[in-house]
Parts: structure tokens; sequence; C-alpha cells
């Protein structure tokens, strides 16, 4: 048992309360800097190299993108720190909702048994509504911040771009089954969804699974334009620390350590973040000032 199981239970209570008074799409204006995070799949090493950089910086906003838990083995104290996070700093901390952020997954990649060999029993249900009450996005300063990216809507044949602003009519299933299942296929593409610079519009994503789409160029501007967004943020894919698909489909990866680029050559880019270290590279983070984005490794 972990020897923080009383605290994690309180906290996650804690957490969850805070959560429920959340938009299951958070949007809103920010003082710079913003602090991002993306996957850290259980590696405290990154969440605890992230609060440094956080003490250094003073961000007024802190944006955790996702995947918490599995793969690494210390997903519970991942946890109760992003718990701790979110209580202590409630109006800077914004936790959006990644695809493993369902028990599914943890059955299969390994958070579902630590969780019960660490907590118990009891914590399976305190999961289920952390699970179902986080965002699936967030807007700040016209920056559009989540887990997967964008999804392929149809209507009468024509494809057409999401509308932001109507994710909030999706607020009424928040907590609920349905969206903790991932059974709204909007939802579902938001957290499962990768950008292809190489494509324009939308193509399968057989290697992620039926109903998950590659999204392109054409496809992310069109979405940005249509919600005024200037640049996308998001994690989910391997990459090493950061990557960058500019708005014409080439790309930039390779960053150094501490390198910034200036915001006006991001204009209607997508932004991958990686900070676990369950890979051969480098895990990332990114700082977002207002004229510039500075790549920090963890």
């Amino acid at each position: 048992m972990y020897k923080k199981s009383n605290e994690f239970l309180k906290s996650a209570s804690k957490a969850i309360e805070i959560l429920k008074k959340k938009s299951i799409f958070e949007k809103n204006v920010s003082n710079y800097p913003i602090a991002v995070i993306g996957d850290i799949h259980g590696y405290m090493k990154s969440i605890n190299n992230f609060k440094k950089i956080i003490e250094q910086t003073s961000p007024n906003k802190i944006i955790f993108l996702g995947d918490y838990v599995d793969r690494g083995y210390e997903g519970v104290e991942v946890l109760n720190e992003i718990f701790n996070l979110l209580i202590n700093y409630e109006d800077k901390v914004i936790l959006i909702r990644g695809n493993h952020e369902d028990l599914n997954m943890n059955q299969e990649y390994g958070f579902f048994e630590e969780l019960v060999s660490k907590i118990g029993k009891e914590g399976i249900k305190l999961i289920e509504l952390f699970y179902s009450n986080l965002p699936i996005s967030a807007s700040l300063n016209n920056i559009f911040f989540v887990h997967g990216g964008i999804p392929f809507i149809k209507i009468n044949n024509e494809h057409i771009p999401l509308k932001l602003d109507e994710l909030y009519q999706l607020n009424k299933i928040k907590g609920n089954k349905e969206y903790l299942e991932f059974e709204n296929n909007i939802l579902f593409q938001m957290a499962w969804n990768d950008p292809d610079g190489y494509i324009d519009w939308f193509e399968p994503n057989y290697m992620r699974g039926d109903g998950v789409f590659y999204y392109g160029k054409k496809a992310w501007n069109e979405f940005m334009d249509a919600n005024g967004i200037n640049f996308m943020v998001r994690g989910h894919e391997i990459v090493d620390g950061v990557h960058i698909w500019n708005n014409d489909g080439t790309f930039i990866n390779k960053i150094k350590n501490h390198q910034k680029i200036y915001i006006d050559q991001l204009y209607k880019s997508v932004i991958t973040v990686f900070s676990s270290r369950y890979h051969i590279g480098r895990a990332g983070s990114v700082i977002i000032y207002r004229d510039e984005i500075e790549f920090v490794e963890i």
C-alpha cells in the first residue's frame, strides 16, 4: 500500500469538487507566462522538474495536457502531486483529459493494477469521478490546448469545423458515464486524434484504432480560422520533447533546451509537447510568453 493513501483519497476528493465547478471547455484570458507540460505517464521525475520550472518562472497559468498515468509506475504519486497543485493553485491550474484518463486504457497499460495495489478498490470510484470531471480542452489568449486535437465532423457529406463554443452544450454529460466512457465521438476524437502536416484534411489513423483520425494542415487552419485561434498546443504523441507543425505543413524539431521562438513565427501552428521519460527521447515543457515560446527540458 501507498503510505500516503489516506492523503491521496482526501486530495482526490477535494480536487474532484474543484473540477465539478469547471466547464468541459475552459475559455479565459490570462496574463503571461503560461507553463505547459505534456504527457507524464507515471514519471515523478518529470513532474518534479516541472515544479522547479514553475517556481522559477511564476506562471499565471499552469496547463497539464493529460495522460498523467499508465506506462510508468508512479501514477498514484503523480496524481497526488497534481491534486495538490490544483488544490493549492485552483485559479492557476488547468487539467485537461487525455486518452489515458480512461479506466479501460488503465487496465491495459498498468495504472488500474497500480491503483488497486497502492490505494485499494475504494480508489476506483474516485478516479472515475476525476476522469469524468476533467475538461476536454481549454482556450487562453486565443491559444488552444487539448490532448489530441480536432475532430472529423461530417454532416450531409460535408466536413465542418468544430465550433468551440458548441462544446458548452456538452457540459450536461460532464461527470456522467457518457463522458467517462468517451461515448461522445467529438470528445473521443479530441483526446485521440493526431496532426499530420503531409495531408490536407482528415484520414483514418489505423495505428490508433477505429474512429481515430489524422487531421491535416487545411483542417487545422480551417478550425483556427473558425474559432479565432492563433496556434494549438497538444500532447499525445511521442516526440523529442517538442515538435512543431507549421501552418504550411513543414515542421520544426530538434529544438534546443531553452531555445525561444517568436510567437509570430508560430501562427496557426500545432505544437506537440511530450513530457514522459519512458521513451529514449527528451522530456519537454514549454513556457509561453507574450512574444515568444521557450522549450525547457524536464
